[in-house]
């Protein structure tokens, strides 16, 4: 398969960027509605889980899930009903409503992208590239930012221009200036956003241990 030469890439980004915009791809339709919190009043108390029960139990989770490969995106609807496992088993997650709005939801563009037949193999390419979802996210802030992305999903070797985002100068160069631009700012910094499973249990793991034990104590 045909890879896009280096060679004119900053230009192909720079020129399909910075420029006003007068159309953007419409929002997908909102996805059904997340699961509710189990109320405490329906539930029996529980001794709080240990860490390594918390951590074993969001693990598992993810363990068989159809079409899932560590390092795809996730998504608040995959990982509310996760959300419930720890309730039940009896750590209620207060921070959970936090967690859950640092995530893309089902209905966001890039999830629904991501989600199609080539959109999973180009997800499964930028997923092994540091920082690769994150320059997806702050090119979605910038001018024809989605056309930008719908071209490199649907373009033979158009991961290759997030490849070159984050693993070249040039790359590191050329998000350097659009970090001077408007809606370019910070184009080469990670955003808050959790995107895959890794950085999702560091949360998780955090969370507990802020919540639960405040000076650090691991249990």
């Amino acid at each position: 398969m045909p890879l896009i030469p280096r060679s004119y890439l900053t230009a192909l980004i720079l020129a399909g960027l910075c420029i006003p915009p007068t159309l953007q791809a419409a929002d997908p339709p909102k996805g059904t509605a997340l699961p509710e919190v189990i109320p405490d009043d329906a539930m029996p108390p529980k001794k709080l889980p240990e860490l390594s029960e918390v951590m074993s139990i969001a693990r598992e989770y993810f363990t068989n899930r159809k079409g899932y490969e560590s390092g795809d995106l996730l998504t608040s609807n995959d990982v509310k009903p996760l959300f419930r496992e720890l309730q039940q088993a009896g750590w209620k997650v207060k921070a959970e409503k936090a967690i859950l709005t640092r995530m893309h939801t089902n209905s966001d563009f890039l999830a629904s992208q991501l989600s199609t037949p080539k959109g999973v193999k180009f997800m499964r390419k930028i997923a092994k590239m540091p920082g690769g979802y994150d320059r997806l996210d702050h090119l979605l802030k910038m001018p024809y930012g989605k056309r930008r992305i719908k071209e490199f999903i649907n373009s033979p070797g158009g991961y290759t221009m997030i490849e070159y985002m984050t693993t070249t100068k040039g790359g590191k160069n050329l998000g350097k200036y659009l970090s001077q631009t408007k809606t370019g700012k910070g184009f080469n910094q990670p955003t808050d956003m959790i995107y895959t499973q890794t950085e999702l249990l560091q949360v998780i793991q955090e969370t507990y241990q802020a919540e639960n034990n405040p000076k650090g104590r691991r249990k």
